[in-house]
């Protein structure tokens, strides 16, 4: 499953996540699975999205989800998102467009099923959003990527859920006790 929602965000919140980023992008720490970006993860506001936002994703996908986490990452020139399938934590999930100088593509591959392998038998597949629109995607079920980014910019939030009656249930808000905590907090937590 793979649908594009436009308007995921509405005038009002997309202006205040874009001011928002452009605050908060110089405590950015470098990504290390991206080159050329920079990174947070559980930032509160996208946290506060993830939250807000359920019933959206629920009546696209069509059943009850669980929240996991976030993840929100800033693309300079050259910035790429290496292809890849994603964890359990990402059943569905969802990449939000908040601001891009230049028009950038997300490409999914469907992957056999039960396999962490491509589908020979189908056809890669793009989409492209507008700042505001959103994709809805099931990450373990398709392989996934971005081409090197042209821009100078870029700004995508990625909102994770799992299905709340399905086979990844233990991984509600991905380990954590609630919504907003980071992962280091966490684990500090889980070392105690």
């Amino acid at each position: 499953m793979i649908k594009a929602i436009q308007n995921f965000l509405n005038s009002e919140e997309l202006k205040l996540a874009q001011d928002y980023w452009k605050i908060r992008e110089p405590g950015l720490k470098p990504c290390t699975q991206s080159p050329n970006s920079v990174a947070v993860y559980s930032d509160f506001l996208s946290e506060t999205f993830l939250s807000t936002k359920k019933s959206l994703v629920e009546k696209f996908v069509g059943e009850k989800l669980t929240p996991t986490y976030t993840y929100s990452r800033m693309y300079h020139k050259g910035g790429e998102l290496v292809k890849h399938n994603d964890r359990p934590s990402c059943e569905v999930s969802i990449s939000l467009n908040i601001f891009a100088d230049k028009d950038w593509s997300i490409w999914f591959h469907k992957l056999k099923e039960g396999t962490t392998k491509v589908n020979p038998n189908a056809k890669p597949t793009s989409y492209l959003t507008k700042p505001g629109d959103a994709i809805v995607y099931e990450g373990c079920n398709y392989s996934h990527w971005r081409d090197p980014y042209n821009g100078e910019k870029c700004m995508q939030v990625f909102l994770h859920y799992i299905r709340a009656n399905g086979n990844y249930k233990s991984f509600a808000l991905d380990g954590r006790k609630y919504l907003g905590q980071g992962k280091d907090e966490a684990m500090k937590e889980v070392w105690q």
